[in-house]
Order: C-alpha cells, then structure tokens, then sequence
C-alpha cells in the first residue's frame, strides 16, 4: 500500500528520512520533490509503502531525519545526452529496466523514407515499460506496427481548436508536436522513481498553445510494477482550448508492444462487471453516445512473445468526466474526455497503471483502485 502526506512547510526537506514500523521493521520511505503537477503535488511529500491495514485499523510513525534504511532494492536513474534515458531497479545485484523515456525535438525531416509522419519518431515524447521480473521484455510499442501513432503511455488530443485553429497532437500530420522541454527533474531511491518535464503543445504552425508538466512515478513490488501518471496543462490564451477527441485518438492511453498484434484474440478485458471475451473489445460511441463511460478501473490482458501479461488501467474520481472508454485487442487501453482549457481553468489529471505478467481476479484489480481512489490519510507533524 502506498501512502503519502505533505511534508511540513516550514520544515526542512531531508535528503533522506527513515520510518520505523510499528513491529520494530524499517518501512521504505522517500522524499518526492516539490513543483509537482496539480494541488495535491505543489509541496514536498514523503512516500512510504505500508502493509495493508483493516478496515477501520490506524498505525501511528514516527518520522525521523536524516536517516538510512538497510540496503534492499533501489530505483535508479542512467542518463543518455545529459536527460534521463533508463530507470533501473538494482536488486539483488540484479538490474532490472523498469521504464525509459524517448525524449524528442520534433523534426519533420526525420520521417523514414517512404513512411508518413504518422510513423516520424519525433512528434511526441512518451515512455516504454518492460516486463517488471526481468526487466528485458518491452511491453509497450514505438513508431511500428498497425498503428504506429499509438506510443507507450501518453497523453493527448486529436480534436484541439483554438483562436479559429485546428490542431491534432495525436497523430500529428499536419505539423503538430508534442516537444520535451526543460525544466527537468529526477528522484530515485528505496520505494519510487520519479520523472518529471515539461512539454510544450504546438499547434500546425509550429507555435505552443499550451504547456504541460508531466510526472511518472515508478513503483516496483514483488508481483508487478505500479506507475502513477501525473499531468497539468496550462494555456495562456484568453479565450481558452477545447481539448477533445474520440475513444481511440484522445486522453491518456497505454500501448502494448506490436509484437502482440499477431496475437489479438488472445486479448481479453477484464471490467468491473466481468471478464469479456477473448479477441472481444467495448468501446463508447461517438456516433451513439452509448457504451462503457467512468469505469473506476479497466484491465486489458495480453500475450507477447509466448507471455501473458496483464495491465490495469485506474482511473481517479477527480479526473474530468464523463471518461470514455476505449479498448483494442491489438493492445490499448484508455480513455479520454472533453474539456474546456482556460487561463483560469487548468486541467490536471491521475491515473495509475498496474504491470504484471500472467492474470489478474476482479478482486484484486478492486483492491488496487481502492488503493488509489481512497488513500488511507497520513498527516505528519
């Protein structure tokens, strides 16, 4: 179970703290460093990971600072060009990838030739997440296969007008990007890795329209790997952004390696009111209005290179809604949502991924939304 809780304002941030758990154990703790996107992220926090506790059941901590933990497993950051490129988990002598980050400048020349920008590697930034036990096997896809506009996980809009402009930071054929910008900030240690950029929207005239602070937080645990997606988009246009799309080209999505696409009707989905069919796919309508909308949790189960792996898509309450939802048994999952972009209207968003191999039961995709929708309260004075 993560928890985590502002650290006090008028405390000192410590570049390490150590929390004795109630048995006499040492609980993994962290500090995650202030400027985050949205409210809940503007101050420091500290961030631990707890047994699960009853329903009803309080544990009182004490946090101490500065302070070391035993060595265990510990997230790491290798850089490549001066930006972070690999996080690693070193256990047990082992390193284990557990995400990377493409960093791009858009460049329309870079498109392969022959091919559309559709498939030009440099029209947005995302990230890839490999198999949490060896770190070996990418589970998310590039600039290949079916549909090489769908990378990673990664955020955006196909359906984007502002001051009488069209824009399509999705597919970006007519110009637009999504470019990685500065500043930029990493944290690694005992219970996360954090990646934090900023990224600027840029409309078919090559000119930012909105600004973006992105975050990814890396977990790693025995049976799978959990990252919480953060973002905040600001516009300084007064009269805003219409930010909106369709299931399949818009909001926050998860692509798995197209490896896997030889393999579709192996793809099944597991939602709340039970498991679907092999090679079968819900999606909302646009033309209908009708299907799947606010799903506190969706989970797409796949199998790529002989294996069978299992996200969970989690969507938070606070989120815009309604979050309509889009599967694709050639290996995607997410959902999107319209929304209205102001200079006093920001929009910033959760979501969490949950990566494992082999199946998941409902109750077990329940636990971990419970997890994420109702945190268990932790104040620290």
């Amino acid at each position: 179970m993560i928890v985590s809780a502002p650290w006090p304002e008028k405390a000192a941030v410590p570049e390490a703290v150590t929390v004795p758990g109630p048995d006499g154990e040492t609980l993994p703790a962290q500090m995650a460093p202030a400027g985050g996107p949205g409210a809940s992220m503007r101050s420091a926090r500290i961030v631990l990971v707890l047994p699960a506790l009853r329903a009803g059941e309080t544990k009182t901590l004490r946090v101490t600072a500065p302070g070391r933990t035993k060595s265990g497993p510990s997230f790491e950051w290798k850089s490549e060009d001066g930006h972070p490129k690999d996080l690693i988990l070193r256990e047990n002598g082992k390193d284990i990838r557990v995400l990377s980050y493409v960093r791009v400048q858009f460049d329309p020349k870079a498109t392969p030739p022959g091919k559309t920008l559709l498939e030009n590697p440099t029209i947005k930034p995302y990230h890839h997440a490999f198999d949490p036990a060896t770190g070996t096997i990418q589970l998310t896809n590039g600039p290949l296969g079916q549909y090489p506009h769908h990378r990673g996980i990664y955020f955006g809009f196909n359906k984007i007008s502002y001051d009488g402009k069209q824009a399509d930071v999705w597919h970006c054929r007519n110009g637009e990007s999504t470019v990685a910008q500065n500043p930029e900030t990493t944290a690694a240690g005992p219970v996360f890795g954090l990646h934090r950029f900023a990224v600027a929207w840029n409309g078919r005239d090559g000119k930012t329209f909105a600004n973006e602070l992105r975050q990814l937080t890396a977990f790693h645990f025995p049976h799978g790997t959990l990252v919480e997606f953060a973002s905040e988009l600001r516009t300084d246009l007064a009269d805003g952004v219409k930010l909106d799309g369709d299931p399949q080209h818009a909001g926050f999505h998860f692509r798995a390696n197209s490896a896997m696409e030889k393999n579709t009707k192996e793809t099944y989905f597991l939602r709340p009111d039970g498991k679907g069919e092999p090679g079968k796919e819900i999606n909302w309508d646009p033309k209908t209005k009708k299907g799947p909308v606010n799903l506190p949790w969706d989970a797409m189960s796949y199998v790529l290179d002989g294996k069978r792996y299992t996200v969970l898509y989690l969507d938070h309450p606070d989120n815009p809604k309604e979050a309509r939802q889009s599967e694709r048994c050639y290996g995607r999952i997410g959902t999107y949502f319209e929304y209205h972009l102001a200079p006093q209207n920001p929009l910033a968003v959760r979501y969490r991924l949950w990566i494992q191999e082999g199946e998941m039961t409902a109750d077990q995709c329940e636990a971990l939304s419970r997890d994420f929708t109702d945190p268990v309260k932790v104040v620290v004075k």
